[in-house]
């Protein structure tokens, strides 16, 4: 027992007996009842004191086994970092390294640089005149010091020819020099050499550049360039710290944040935020820095399932068949059959290796599918998830893009087109209807002129219709007079004519 404890164990005795001191003086001023409940209460609390104890000495026991995981893990980041320094910058205080750790690392690279194919680095741009450029290769030796002994013989003994033939299809990347050296930045396009003469070349684009490329190249931003033989390949491990050791939290080595923000070009503070947050191109930025962050790691919240792998633990011993039994080219139907074994050649195994076996106990990683079909048979069982970023098919990636925005400058001048007619057309309705305009006011004033005038024809009319009664109402009278005088003067005729016959009468009476 520690000293601590011995202090809280004298105390508690002090307290017993200061308690039972106390008790037996004021026994004779209390009753039996009070007596019983100032007992049932010291009891109870030390009851709850040696609850307290015990969950205090069980925290106690957490926060001492927490603190050891932490210890371990940051003893483990430790041995880690000093891995990695010691793979970057060597053993400094080992005269004799152990070869044999660096074996795997020169195989990788190895295998690296057969994918990659040549590259020529530092090519200075010469030239850039109808669409072509003329570039001069620099040679192995062009970094060292001009006072480096046996330089200039070695400059001599360089030999001429760099090893571009003529109607060899390149990549081109633009370079910049920064705090790492001398970089690739930008992809400048594809390219193919139109003439080769030792180190000196000329490239021509196999294709129309875009206007970034275009000015990228025209504007002498990137006097030097990266031209690779090969398009370069994505891969998990190429992102990872260099030195970082795999482990079940990243299963293709650590991520470092800053290293990574760097290559990409996108701020660091995008790897913590939230993409739905930003604007459209931030979003974009965001999402491409935490997918390769996060690789080889815990699947972030809405990540694709395609996008999911579980590490499994195999239960029973298991064989998988990966050689198929036909064999054909990639170019004639792919390198894998339906069942996703290897028809092609280069990607056998052999006879001897025509099947994988695995044994009880086995971790590995399998895609979501093949963990689901295999835990349903009882074979494996899941630990847990892991992320893996899909890779890119640069070439593919570089033609898509350049793609579509040929296909947005095509769509912006075919717009930019429509637009022109549409303002045409807008200016010539705008002229037609000024016109109707024009024409519309000669129509309200024609309006206006006709509405007085039939007014005042409309008035006439009525006056001459008043006036044409008059005048009939006035004949229709003076025809009745003229009627009532003519039969007067038919009456008198009449009377007459008796008159005279009647005092002459006819000869031949």
């Amino acid at each position: 027992m520690d000293l601590m404890g011995i202090l809280v164990w004298l105390a508690v005795l002090v307290s017993l007996v200061v308690f039972i001191v106390m008790l037996v003086k004021t026994n004779k001023y209390w009753g039996a009842l009070q007596t019983t409940l100032l007992v049932f209460l010291f009891l109870q609390a030390w009851c709850f004191l040696f609850f307290v104890a015990g969950v205090s000495s069980r925290r106690n026991g957490y926060v001492k086994a927490l603190y050891d995981d932490k210890k371990g893990l940051l003893a483990k980041a430790e041995a880690q970092l000093v891995t990695e320094q010691k793979a970057r910058d060597g053993d400094r205080i080992n005269p004799i390294p152990d070869m044999n750790a660096y074996v795997p690392i020169t195989n990788e690279l190895n295998r690296l640089l057969v994918e990659r194919g040549r590259v020529w680095r530092s090519a200075a741009v010469t030239q850039w005149a109808a669409n072509e450029a003329s570039v001069q290769l620099a040679s192995g030796l062009a970094g060292l010091p001009v006072a480096a002994p046996g330089a200039e013989a070695a400059q001599a003994a360089v030999p001429t020819d760099a090893g571009l033939a003529e109607k060899s299809v390149v990549h081109v990347f633009g370079e910049r020099t920064d705090e790492r050296g001398t970089v690739p930045v930008i992809y400048l396009g594809e390219f193919v050499v139109s003439s080769a003469s030792g180190s000196a070349v000329k490239l021509k684009p196999t294709a129309s550049l875009t206007p970034e490329q275009n000015a990228a190249i025209a504007g002498g931003a990137h006097p030097t360039w990266s031209i690779y033989e090969l398009m370069p390949l994505d891969s998990h491990n190429a992102f990872a710290a260099q030195g970082s050791q795999e482990d079940e939290n990243a299963i293709f080595g650590r991520m470092d944040r800053q290293e990574l923000a760097q290559l990409l070009g996108i701020d660091p503070s995008l790897a913590d935020a939230e993409p739905t947050s930003l604007s459209v191109r931030d979003a974009i930025k965001a999402r491409a820095l935490q997918a390769y962050l996060n690789d080889g790691g815990r699947p972030p919240e809405g990540t694709p399932p395609e996008q999911i792998y579980v590490r499994v633990e195999f239960l029973k011993d298991h064989t998988v068949e990966v050689d198929a039994q036909e064999q054909r080219t990639a170019t004639e139907g792919g390198f894998y059959d339906l069942s996703g074994r290897s028809v092609d050649a280069r990607l056998k195994r052999g006879e001897d290796g025509a099947k994988v076996s695995f044994k009880a106990g086995d971790v590995v990683i399998l895609d979501s599918n093949s963990s689901d079909d295999l835990a349903k048979q009882g074979i494996v069982k899941s630990l847990a998830p892991v992320f893996v970023r899909p890779l890119n098919d640069y070439e593919y990636g570089f033609r898509e893009v350049r793609r579509q925005i040929t296909a947005a400058l095509q769509d912006a001048k075919l717009i930019e087109r429509e637009l022109a007619e549409m303002q045409k057309s807008q200016g010539i309705a705008d002229s037609q209807v000024r016109m109707r305009q024009q024409e519309r006011i000669k129509l309200d004033k024609d309006f206006a002129q006709y509405s007085k005038e039939n007014e005042v024809i409309t008035a006439e009319a009525t006056r001459l219709d008043q006036q044409l009664a008059a005048t009939r109402s006035e004949l229709s009278s003076m025809y009745q007079q003229i009627q009532s005088l003519r039969d007067q003067i038919v009456a008198n005729q009449r009377a007459a004519t008796a008159a005279i016959d009647a005092v002459a009468p006819a000869p031949g009476r």
